[in-house]
């Protein structure tokens, strides 16, 4: 694990949530953060659904792991109260990460009431990335959003996400605060060695132009998108040599193999299974595609930005934060999800980024790989922005004690 940070108060009491069984990049994030948390003296404990694809890694560290049931906290969330008020009682804070309501549960709002009704001084501490306007205003603290001063806040992952809660919810901005996504910049550096094995895993033909593609195969992240552009791509010419490298696991895996082979993309295409090491796709890739339809911000741009990857990305949400046209790669329009008669003019858009990153020079390519790098390093290296949660956590925690 590389520096952990600083803590700058005695040992608390943390108690981490997450309501979703996948093993995403938030899901991850949270482990990270308590295996963190754990390293400058606090203690750990993580509140997950029973088949969490986290629970072995939190508790390789030695963080305390409690489970509940999906099932009954849906149909009926007050048989866990008791459970989680225990839990929470003597936590000077809880993390959780904000999730969509599950019948009769939603996750932040029902902690926020298991603290108010029991009277305790936890702070809560809501996490989001990815804005949607179907959620409420308590989905951000619950009942804690009206006592005086407000016992939670909100951190988003981008500053968008943080002017879209203030502008739909009501929530006032100096209770919400962005800390952008951290990446391990020490890890996600190219080496020569790292070239050689990038070349064993995922075999190209030499002269092609890669566009890398890391996700989960649904539709939400646009892999049918991404497959129409490069045929654009091929067939105008701007870049008759175009290879994309999936890689990824998921529902629509099916789908996206028969598709390559309905615009008889077999040749310009390599689909390979999920992988925890991202940086060897990187490594072989001109660029990194994310031509989804909703994000927060991705970590895959992070990751691919540190590693000298120009990127390009649909013109959503935070993707642009990072992303910027002509600095750090292009970004395009996105479609409607459910209206597939705009892919085409999305896939347009995409297939445009691709042909402007392939018709730059040396110089325009090394200069935006270098603006991407520093970019990343500047805001989002992951000690930098680990060491702001944990001011956070600090401070809150510190608030409560006083109280």
């Amino acid at each position: 694990m590389t520096d952990v940070g600083t803590s700058k108060v005695g040992p608390l009491n943390i108690l981490l949530h997450e309501d979703v069984t996948m093993k995403g990049g938030a899901q991850i994030w949270l482990a990270n953060c308590g295996e963190r948390l754990k390293a400058v003296g606090h203690t750990i404990t993580f509140l997950l659904p029973e088949g969490s694809e986290i629970i072995a890694d939190c508790e390789a560290y030695g963080a305390t792991v409690v489970q509940y049931s999906h099932e009954k906290s849906s149909a009926d969330p007050e048989s866990c109260r008791e459970a989680f008020t225990e839990l929470l009682k003597p936590a000077q804070v809880c993390v959780t990460l904000v999730r969509q309501k599950r019948d009769k549960y939603q996750n932040v709002r029902f902690i926020g009431s298991c603290i108010q009704e029991a009277g305790l001084k936890t702070f809560l501490i809501a996490k989001t990335g990815t804005p949607d306007p179907t959620y409420e205003a308590e989905f951000y603290g619950g009942p804690l959003l009206k006592t005086s001063p407000p016992q939670c806040c909100t951190i988003t992952i981008a500053e968008y996400t943080r002017q879209f809660i203030m502008d739909n919810f009501k929530i006032d901005g100096k209770f919400i605060q962005t800390i952008y996504n951290g990446t391990d910049t020490a890890r996600f550096k190219r080496t020569p060695e790292m070239a050689v094995e990038a070349k064993k895993r995922y075999p190209i033909p030499d002269g092609k132009f890669v566009v890398g593609s890391i996700g989960r195969f649904v539709p939400v992240k646009g892999q049918k998108v991404l497959l129409k552009a490069a045929r654009k791509c091929i067939d105008s010419g701007k870049v008759p040599n175009i290879h994309i490298l999936m890689v990824g696991e998921g529902e629509l895996k099916g789908e996206i193999m028969q598709m390559i082979e309905t615009l008889k993309l077999e040749e310009h295409v390599s689909v390979h299974e999920f992988t925890k090491e991202p940086f060897f796709v990187f490594e072989r890739c001109n660029v990194v595609a994310m031509p989804s339809f909703l994000e927060g911000l991705p970590n895959v741009l992070l990751e691919a930005l540190a590693m000298e990857t120009p990127c390009i990305a649909s013109r959503i949400m935070g993707c642009p934060e990072v992303v910027v046209d002509g600095e750090t790669g292009f970004c395009f329009d996105a479609g409607d999800l459910k209206d597939e008669s705009t892919w085409d003019a999305m896939a347009e858009g995409c297939a445009d980024a691709i042909a402007k990153i392939a018709a730059l020079d040396d110089a325009g390519r090394a200069k935006m790989a270098e603006n991407g790098k520093k970019l990343v390093f500047e805001l989002h290296d992951k000690v930098k922005t680990f060491q702001k949660i944990l001011d956070v956590i600090q401070e809150k925690a510190a608030e409560a004690a006083a109280k």
